[in-house]
């Protein structure tokens, strides 16, 4: 599975060989903590299946989602955490089962120094992540929190999305009161059908 990062192919032997040599492959259960806000992460994720929430814990304990890992990506925190040995800005869990590699950061840190196309996939990815992290600070200034709502609600892959008014608040970065009114309204409105644990989208 690791061949299907865009990257893989273009490496020297040498670094295949490193790579492979030192890739730990891991199965991950659902709601596990990868790393928290504050640790120096020491490994670095490959992921081949699941998806990964990352968020940003204020001191009040309100919760804003940064970004969702998806296969075949790499995180950005978890990244530049275990390259310049910082904290972590973030925390990681597990949004469903993963699989996927874990790999020391000096294997990774090596062979980002040798291969130009890992450099590459590298900055693309940052690039990637600070556009996204751009329309989330311009959401969160510039839009109202309902119209952010129904953006979260129409951007998931089904019209019946299994999530608590609790977690929904964590990713828009709100409180369970204010999204609960919000849900109220817009089932009112005809927009939405809830029901425990279960919003319909209408």
């Amino acid at each position: 599975m690791i061949e299907k990062f865009n990257f893989f192919e273009e490496l020297s032997n040498e670094s295949k060989e490193l790579f492979l040599q030192n890739a730990k492959e891991v199965t991950i259960p659902k709601g596990m903590e990868l790393f928290a806000q504050g640790d120096v992460c020491k490994d670095i994720l490959f992921l081949t299946e699941g998806s990964v929430r990352v968020y940003r814990l204020h001191e009040s304990g309100q919760e804003i989602t940064l970004y969702f890992l998806e296969p075949f990506e790499q995180c950005n925190v978890n990244l530049n955490s275990a390259f310049t040995s910082s904290e972590a800005i973030g925390t990681a869990v597990s949004e469903n089962e993963l699989s996927g590699f874990m790999v020391p950061a000096d294997v990774i840190k090596a062979i980002y120094t040798a291969e130009s196309s890992y450099q590459s996939y590298v900055f693309n990815l940052f690039a990637l992540r600070l556009g996204s992290m751009a329309g989330l600070v311009e959401d969160v200034r510039f839009k109202k929190l309902d119209h952010r709502l129904l953006d979260f609600l129409h951007e998931q892959r089904s019209d019946t999305i299994k999530i608590t008014h609790e977690k929904l608040a964590s990713h828009l970065g709100s409180s369970r009161e204010v999204i609960s009114r919000l849900l109220k309204e817009f089932e009112h409105n005809g927009i939405v059908k809830l029901s425990r644990g279960e919003i319909k989208v209408l």
